[in-house]
């Protein structure tokens, strides 16, 4: 079955759902909308329709649209397009808020919907080797780097949901758990209205998870390091790397010499072989597939899911508050 699609929004991410809609086998891009006049050469480009206006786009035979407008437009733009019975992937987050949340989830309850969010690094390839490499029942800690710069669009949201959600959604995705919030700091150097730092220490049962996530910096950085018993994982989203750290065979140690020391120093060092491809490719396929069997398919972040994560950074800000 050939799934008809649109797109809402034209910015980085929006442009990026309308090429690979284009591309993929068993989907047809019919239009796409935005309200700035400028983005219709995109679709001159790739010969489809461009609107201005969402209830011209769905006026068109769509069986889904991807949501790619700002997020704090999430709720009003994933409401409308619910009404006109159109399956839903709205890119990160969900809404800016859980009551927003909660009403796009009911909404897409009620008119037998589905509903997906983009958090694209459930796609990475480094994540799914990760997935197959590493027992989570041995790992005891994690830290988080996830850092600018500041976006070049208009901010709407701060740090933590923008950038920092990334990361709470992928702890929740691998370990199947609801965390607790051990502590919280957020900081705004940059604009007053919204947080460009935060700091988030979290607890999934035995595991206790570390996110620091920033705008200050002018270079980009995504990893994520994972400490066990037995060794340490150190993953690059934006790469696509993994690496396993162990340590070396144990020797019979009597003479504590210089070379000793940089025996007991060593570690063995192992790149995990991993088959780099396109997060948001990988993401958008699942999505089509989801919509031909009638169910979100892993590991494609679901309504629910969504919904759980913006009740946990919500969590987060109402700790600061009753902390401060």
């Amino acid at each position: 079955m050939t799934i008809k699609a649109g797109v809402i929004g034209l910015g980085f991410m929006g442009s990026a759902h309308a090429r690979i809609y284009s591309e993929l086998e068993r989907c047809e891009l019919v239009g796409v909308c935005d309200i700035n006049p400028r983005k219709k050469y995109l679709a001159e480009i790739h010969e489809y329709k461009f609107f201005r206006e969402i209830k011209d786009l769905l006026k068109e035979d769509l069986d889904v649209v991807s949501i790619c407008t700002p997020a704090f437009t999430h709720k009003e733009v994933a409401l409308q397009v619910l009404e006109k019975d159109k399956n839903i992937l709205v890119e990160k987050p969900l809404a800016i808020n859980v009551m927003d949340g909660e009403k796009i989830v009911r909404k897409a309850m009620k008119t037998d919907k589905l509903l997906a969010v983009g958090y694209i690094e459930r796609f990475n390839p480094a994540v799914n080797k990760l997935r197959e490499a590493v027992d989570f029942f041995e790992i005891y800690s994690t830290v988080s780097l996830r850092l600018g710069p500041i976006p070049p669009t208009e901010k709407n949201i701060g740090v933590l949901l923008d950038l920092g959600s990334h990361e709470i959604d992928i702890l929740n995705h691998l370990t199947k758990i609801q965390p607790e919030i051990l502590y919280a700091y957020v900081s705004n150097k940059s604009d007053p209205n919204f947080e460009d730092y935060a700091y988030l220490s979290l607890k999934y049962d035995n595991l206790h998870s570390h996110i620091e996530t920033s705008w200050l910096p002018n270079y980009k950085l995504r990893i994520i390091n994972l400490y066990g018993n037995e060794g340490m994982y150190s993953l690059n989203y934006a790469q696509q790397t993994l690496i396993s750290y162990r340590a070396p065979p144990q020797v019979k140690i009597e003479i504590g010499n210089w070379k000793d020391i940089i025996w007991l120093s060593r570690n063995v060092e192992e790149d995990i072989p991993v088959l780099k491809a396109e997060p948001l490719r990988l993401e958008l396929q699942c999505f089509i597939e989801s919509v031909n069997k009638g169910k979100v398919l892993d590991p494609l972040c679901n309504g629910r899911e969504a919904l759980e994560l913006l009740k946990i950074v919500e969590k987060a800000f109402n700790k600061i508050k009753t902390s401060k």
